[in-house]
């Protein structure tokens, strides 16, 4: 929208503020002595979708071969408000929710909905109006858009902890139609076989079907559609004349702000860790777990000898690494078990910190808690499994020998070689990276590196730690790669990638 100067209608001072309207939005003089100009524009935004955060409403939502649960979860809200979709049988079917709702032929809609991969990693939106059906699938993981069809748009917006906020925009072709979020296995796989009933194959929150070219901020709503009115102002006393573009936004506190960019690293801090493994990890009853001469009372299992110990199986992956989190009482040394037999016997002492990582491997189905022989009093309280970059954000030992592994870092040990995130950088833009490092041995580190170019300033040779190193960068390829060169020992951690551009607005 132009700001606009020179032959404005407005007259300074006046005692009943004159308005007048250019490109669609109020402009009223407030008066006094410096002539101070505003906008004064609203912005109105509804929500039809019903009980848009609560899919066990049964009035409201109906559900396709699958249960919604009472338990609730995390949203990306970080309230505890979200649902699990869980199987409710089992084969070759569509496992979906959905919602009738009114629409008016004719104008545009976008639907969209907060969605994170469990036992499935895809999902289809669609609006079936048993016309235009317009739909699109969006790959949970990598955030990939496929098969989108009858849609004029389709967006999907990485946010923490494995959510992603999918959108489809179309124009409707009746009055009416199902909003419907599907849960697949693969995209194209419409009707997944799933082998077991009360299964969770995805999380969903906040469902918003609005009259917009695509998703605005979600309105929560219960019993009826919800509107929501935002007042835009922008308030000046230093009238401009130059044409320049202004942004109203809402109520601002100031005369300008500057934009921060995102950063464009996911799991950059290594923080992101799966859903729970773990069954009644508090002891807050005898149950789900196998005792082994230990004294049970709710929340706290007794141990008084190096044999006694609890266990209990995991459904885990070969090949990943899990947190293992354990509070206690008393003092003395608790010692984990996993598998059966063979190597994976060996018990390894967890730290006075209580955190412990490890690797699921072909015999790894159980994780198993020994006590110490030296302390009668040790008591445990608490058990938690989680896994380690539970998406899939970075590819481990991409190029070359060594060991690399995330904990509450990226560790490499031996390395000749690196680790990858891809499609982090557009080619030809600068950005400032940050990152945390440990180096204790090696030739050097070099952040990033694309097979062929060292980055200017972005190779780090001394021995040592350090905190906030930043440098600035112009790739020449897409992808992050944070490579050792030379058998290279330490650990990377709060890796922040943004655009290096100031978008000033409002000023």
């Amino acid at each position: 929208m132009p700001r606009n100067g020179l032959g404005m209608p407005i007259v300074s001072g006046a005692s009943n503020a004159p308005v007048t309207v250019i490109d669609d939005v109020l402009w009223e003089d407030f008066g006094g002595s410096g002539g101070e100009i505003a906008v004064n524009y609203q912005e109105t935004r509804t929500n039809v979708v019903l009980y848009s955060q609560d899919a066990t409403d049964a009035e409201a939502w109906t559900k396709g071969n699958t249960a919604i649960e009472s338990t609730l979860y995390e949203a990306p809200d970080n309230s505890t408000t979200a649902n699990a979709i869980k199987s409710n049988s089992t084969g070759e079917k569509v496992y979906n929710i959905n919602q009738n709702l009114s629409v008016t032929a004719g104008k545009t809609y976008t639907l969209s909905a907060h969605v994170k991969k469990e036992n499935l990693g895809f999902v289809q939106l669609r609006f079936s109006d048993d016309d235009g059906l317009p739909r699109a699938q969006f790959n949970l993981t990598t955030g990939a858009i496929t098969n989108a069809s009858n849609t004029i748009r389709t967006q999907v917006d990485s946010m923490d902890d494995g959510w992603f906020r999918c959108s489809i925009t179309f124009v409707a072709t009746t009055s009416s139609g199902s909003a419907m979020v599907m849960a697949q296995s693969a995209a194209g796989d419409a009707t997944p076989n799933i082998a077991v009933s009360g299964i969770v194959l995805i999380y969903v929150w906040g469902f918003q079907l609005e009259e917009s070219i695509e998703a605005t901020s979600y309105i929560v709503t219960t019993t009826e559609a919800r509107t929501r009115t935002t007042t835009l102002n922008d308030t000046s006393d230093v009238w401009d004349f130059d044409s320049a573009n202004l942004m109203p936004e809402a109520d601002p506190d100031s005369e300008g702000v500057w934009e921060i960019p995102a950063n464009l690293v996911l799991n950059g801090d290594y923080e992101e860790l799966g859903s729970e493994l773990v069954t009644n990890g508090t002891f807050a009853t005898e149950t789900d777990w196998t005792f082994a001469n230990v004294g049970f009372s709710v929340g706290a299992i007794a141990f008084d000898d190096a044999n006694d110990n609890v266990f209990q199986s995991l459904a885990d992956t070969v090949g990943e690494t899990y947190e293992l989190t354990i509070t206690k009482t008393g003092t003395g040394v608790f010692r984990l078990r996993t598998g059966f037999a063979g190597s994976d016997a060996t018990k390894v002492n967890i730290p006075e910190s209580g955190v412990l990582y490890f690797t699921a491997t072909s015999n790894t189905n159980r994780v198993q808690i020994y006590g110490d022989a030296s302390d009668a009093s040790l008591t445990l309280n608490s058990v938690s499994v989680k896994q380690v970059d539970p998406n899939d954000r970075w590819q481990l030992q991409y190029t070359g020998t060594g060991d690399w592994s995330i904990t509450d870092k990226l560790n490499f040990e031996n390395v000749n070689g690196g680790s990858a995130q891809l499609n982090v950088f557009e080619i030809g833009a600068t950005y400032e990276i940050t990152v945390d490092y440990v180096f204790t041995s090696g030739t050097r580190l070099i952040l990033p590196y694309d097979g062929s170019n060292f980055p200017t300033g972005g190779v780090i040779t001394t021995t040592g730690s350090v905190n906030n190193y930043t440098y600035y960068y112009t790739p020449s390829s897409t992808s992050l790669l944070i490579y050792s060169d030379g058998n290279g020992n330490g650990s990377v951690d709060n890796i922040t990638i943004r655009e290096y551009a100031i978008q000033p607005q409002d000023v």
